[in-house]
């Protein structure tokens, strides 16, 4: 479970009783990072929402850009961080799908896939070795079986 003691405590609070262990497992879910963007929130809050090529408005799962004569480019930003360090290539894939899925939701169709990637040293570190290559053949082979190609992307190893 990913909750921390003071999410705990104010969901105690809020629900006025110790919560039953189902309870527990679906706020533990609902609040982590994946879904709710708990600490990265306040950053996202930063970025613009307005200006005069924005086409899609704030609550959209994409961005939607008018780059003129009648095309737009839709950006999409997926963090599948935990899926990923369970299964690299399962959890990287549906990621991928994840951005494709949102896309087309924004009435849009996905022509290519960008990735930024981050991993340990894959020198020293047998783990970050295994991510690494497990995640980006996931991102691949998914887009690839739907013709969408990944054409760029960065990768950052620490």
């Amino acid at each position: 479970m990913s909750l921390e003691p003071q999410e705990l405590d104010d969901l105690t609070s809020k629900i006025g009783r110790k919560p039953t262990s189902t309870e527990l497992q679906i706020v533990a879910a609902e609040w982590s990072e994946h879904c709710s963007y708990k600490s990265s929130k306040k950053h996202l809050k930063m970025l613009p929402m307005k200006g005069p090529l924005v086409i899609s408005e704030k609550g959209y799962d994409s961005g939607v850009l008018d780059v003129g004569d009648g095309y737009v480019i839709t950006a999409h930003i997926e963090s599948h961080n935990h899926p990923s360090a369970v299964e690299p290539y399962g959890g990287a894939a549906t990621g991928v799908g994840g951005v494709i899925r949102d896309i087309l939701s924004a009435g849009t169709r996905p022509i290519a896939i960008f990735d930024s990637l981050r991993f340990g040293d894959i020198e020293k570190d047998l783990q970050a070795r295994w991510l690494f290559k497990n995640a980006v053949t996931g991102i691949a082979d998914y887009g690839n079986c739907l013709g969408i190609p990944t054409i760029g992307g960065e990768v950052e190893f620490d």
